[in-house]
């Protein structure tokens, strides 16, 4: 029988037995050294707390040591940067957030959403809008109310000049038919601390990280953005329960460089897919008020792509 390849098929055919038989090797071994997981957020922020607790979950299920390094910077740059110059071996991580939905857009940024493996979404944290200004605001509805006869009067405060934050923000104020001002501080606490100050009329960030200022009456919390009604604030509507038919979450994950082998990709979901199922987990969430929220790869990549959409079209609209 004649021979249908040439000697370069069949050189390029045993490199790519040899690549497979590697990469079903290392995914067989792994892992079999600490992982490091990098966080681009400060340590004691909501995504360093969680990024610290899924370390300790993986390590258990892993059984090796994994890592949290925190590599902050130009709103996540340096972190992916950091990321995507590791090899595609599973023993560097990272956490992620909706916010990294805004950094495709930005200028002088070399990398697009191929370049990134989704692994798993772990958590969903709601959006709230709060007041110090209880006279003038004891309602949603006051607040929108007001802001319809008061174009630009209004100030919004919360984290950067354009976050997930902003941009469940003025998704909002475009079904509600209002005009604010947006007042960027570097993180949600300062805008935590400037609206406790009575500096801004409104803060938007998530209430979980407001307790402390809700439970001493600091703030008022006016709505929320989940689906339904939070079992800790079971007195403040959702925004979809007062006819703005809008759901918007933060959420949190894990994600690797794009090329990791399919079976060290599994292994990970799974680990992640169990430690979700765990006491201490379930308590977490209990405790910052957030929502469980499992995706695997194929679902959180399309969360994100959707969510890249959604950015860029307020991006647009405000000229940033």
């Amino acid at each position: 029988m004649k021979n249908i390849f040439s000697k370069s098929g069949w050189q390029a055919l045993l490199i790519l037995g040899l690549w497979v038989l590697s990469s079903l090797g290392v995914a067989q071994n792994y892992p079999s050294k600490p992982i490091t997981l990098y966080c681009w957020s400060e340590a004691g922020s909501p995504v360093d707390m969680y990024a610290r607790l899924m370390a300790q979950l993986l390590s258990q299920e892993l059984g090796v040591s994994v890592i949290v390094e925190n590599r902050t910077g130009a709103d996540g740059l340096i972190m992916v940067n950091l990321l995507l110059k590791a090899p595609a071996d599973g023993y560097t991580l990272a956490t992620n957030t909706l916010s990294l939905a805004t950094l495709f857009s930005q200028p002088n940024v070399n990398f697009k959403p191929d370049d990134l493996q989704l692994i798993a979404r772990s958590q969903v944290d709601p959006f709230g809008l709060l007041t110090s200004d209880v006279k003038r605001f004891k309602t949603i509805d006051d607040f929108v109310n007001f802001a319809r006869a008061h174009p630009q009067a209004l100030s919004v405060a919360g984290p950067f000049e354009m976050s997930a934050h902003r941009v469940a923000w003025e998704v909002f104020s475009e079904l509600a038919k209002i005009s604010t001002r947006w007042i960027p501080y570097k993180g949600g606490g300062p805008a935590l601390i400037a609206g406790a100050g009575g500096q801004v009329d409104a803060i938007q960030t998530n209430p979980g990280n407001a307790k402390q200022y809700l439970s001493s009456g600091k703030l008022h919390l006016l709505a929320v953005s989940s689906d339904q009604r939070l079992e800790d604030f079971p007195d403040t509507p959702t925004l979809k329960e007062r006819g703005w038919n809008m759901v918007r979450y933060q959420w949190r994950g894990i994600m690797g460089k794009r090329g990791l082998p399919p079976a060290v990709l599994e292994r990970l979901v799974a680990a992640i897919s169990v430690s979700q199922k765990t006491v201490l987990w379930n308590n977490y969430l209990r405790s910052v008020t957030q929502l469980d929220g499992f995706q695997g790869p194929v679902e959180f990549k399309a969360q994100l792509l959707k969510d890249i959409i959604e950015n860029d079209k307020i991006k647009t609209k405000l000229g940033i």
